[in-house]
């Protein structure tokens, strides 16, 4: 569990090979966002303080993100690892590019429709595939994240404006 205020890049996998590498599952665009931050947190719980690891190096391999910290030289400190997410503080995620959306930054908009009717609070994101979907409050409604589809965004205000085909929140509710 990632407490409030902290950044998941990325979750270990698995070990690789025998010298303490590991293979994550990037929550970040690419690989060179670990090797910038240099260090990473994780907890054991939400309550408890963070342990911060240093990244010797991160790479690709095969498709494959591979990271190896300093001080985990073996395959069981490794292993060790396993299923932890790799945190920064919020404070210190990069500043998105022109045009660029943190899907994180999504969840607790209220998104309207283009009759300024609210059609629920975004509770949560889901990724399947290449399509990213946001589930609503009001009956669980999830609705594609289509950038067309919201002409207006004002993420300071946590206020969208979606212009939705019609029925979609029917097909897509429940």
């Amino acid at each position: 569990m990632v407490p409030v205020g902290w950044l998941t890049l990325a979750t270990v996998m698995k070990p690789r090979g025998n010298k303490g590498e590991l293979i994550v599952d990037l929550h970040t665009t690419g690989i060179e966002r670990l090797s910038e931050v240099q260090n990473v947190s994780v907890f054991e719980s939400a309550s408890t303080p963070p342990k911060i690891l240093e990244i010797e190096e991160a790479w690709m391999h095969v498709e494959k993100a591979v990271v190896k910290f300093a001080g985990v030289d073996s395959i069981d400190q490794a292993n060790a690892l396993r299923g932890i997410d790799l945190c920064i503080p919020l404070a210190a995620r990069r500043q998105p590019k022109e045009g660029e959306v943190f899907l994180s930054d999504l969840i607790g908009c209220q998104v309207f429709d283009k009759k300024d009717s609210l059609l629920g609070t975004v509770q949560d994101i889901f990724e399947e595939g290449a399509q990213v979907w946001l589930q609503l409050d009001t009956n669980s409604a999830l609705v594609p994240y289509v950038p067309n589809f919201f002409p207006s965004m004002d993420l300071p205000n946590k206020r969208l404006v979606a212009n939705l085909p019609e029925g979609l929140l029917e097909v897509n509710g429940q």
